[in-house]
């Protein structure tokens, strides 16, 4: 099996980050749409994605060349990765934030329509005293 030369690892590693950057800003939009098909399918690609960039950054890590990479011929790629890894990461954050609000609003929501059944589910009993929820006997019709 051929060996990969550096800059063939360093190009496929820059690719993979822009894959995962460009699957983030869809799921930035999948999270805003609060569309969930899309999202699971987002983080299936992210999951492969991840995966394959690690795998990358142990080929070069073990590349027999590997102590080349601190040449100046590998100084621009390699600043580009880094530029680009923390724009993933920034990315990470913004989408993890938005998860966070989201949830959040989805659990004020589930508070309310749960409030809402309480106030609606009120009875009353045959002296006019209110009573929640169900007297309890079963209805028969």
């Amino acid at each position: 099996m051929k060996s990969e030369s550096l800059n063939q690892l360093l190009d496929q590693q820059l690719a993979q980050l822009q894959s995962l950057y460009d699957t983030q800003a869809l799921e930035l939009q999948a999270l805003e749409q609060r569309n969930a098909p899309t999202l699971e399918e987002l983080t299936e690609r992210k999951g492969s994605l991840l995966s394959a960039i690690e795998q990358t950054d142990n080929s070069l890590a073990q590349h027999p060349q590997a102590q080349q990479l601190s040449q100046p011929e590998f100084l621009e790629k390699r600043e580009r990765i880094e530029q680009l890894l923390q724009q993933v990461h920034e990315q990470n954050q913004v989408n993890g934030q938005v998860l966070r609000l989201t949830l959040g609003r989805i659990q004020t929501l589930k508070q309310s329509l749960q409030n809402m059944h309480g106030e609606n589910s009120m009875t009353y009993n045959e002296k006019g005293h209110t009573r929640s929820g169900l007297s309890g006997k079963g209805i028969k019709a």
